[in-house]
């Protein structure tokens, strides 16, 4: 009797597929953790409750932005909050909104971002930290949004 032809696969010894099957079996419990603390701790393994939770279709949308003021132009300009204008993101800011509340100075690290990133263009003379709050009616925004002035700051 002939022998079938080797196929150059080659099996897992048991300590490999223990490792394997122990290593899946922790990642699971990590992700029903999370779910059942509903917690974001273990992202990527836990929760994303802030995508799964449905909103109120006659509440609120409120979003926050920074404008600044250039010389000779009469009203602020919206700088846009991405890493590529500003170097930081618009989440990081609203992460830690109570900061620049509380710190307007803080915006000055912005300007220098955007004076580095943006040399180019002109630089603003005054910082402010703002919310656009939009009403909703049935999931559809009406009227004008209310602007409210978080931050100001005179950059140096």
């Amino acid at each position: 009797m002939s022998q079938p032809p080797a196929t150059g696969v080659k099996r897992l010894s048991r300590p490999a597929i223990a490792w394997r099957v122990g290593a899946s079996v922790l990642a699971l419990a990590v992700l029903v953790a999370g779910q059942i603390v509903d917690t974001d701790d273990y992202f990527p393994l836990g929760s994303l409750s802030q995508y799964g939770a449905p909103k109120d279709l006659n509440g609120t949308v409120r979003s926050v932005y920074l404008e600044g003021s250039f010389a000779g132009e009469a009203e602020p300009a919206v700088i846009g909050l991405s890493h590529a204008s500003t170097g930081v993101a618009r989440g990081e800011i609203e992460g830690q909104l109570g900061r620049f509340i509380d710190d307007p100075s803080l915006l000055q690290s912005i300007a220098d971002a955007y004076a580095q990133l943006r040399p180019e263009r002109p630089q603003p003379e005054v910082l402010y930290l703002r919310r656009s709050v939009v009403q909703l009616v049935d999931g559809h925004a009406v009227g004008e949004p209310e602007i409210l002035t978080l931050a100001t700051w005179e950059v140096q």
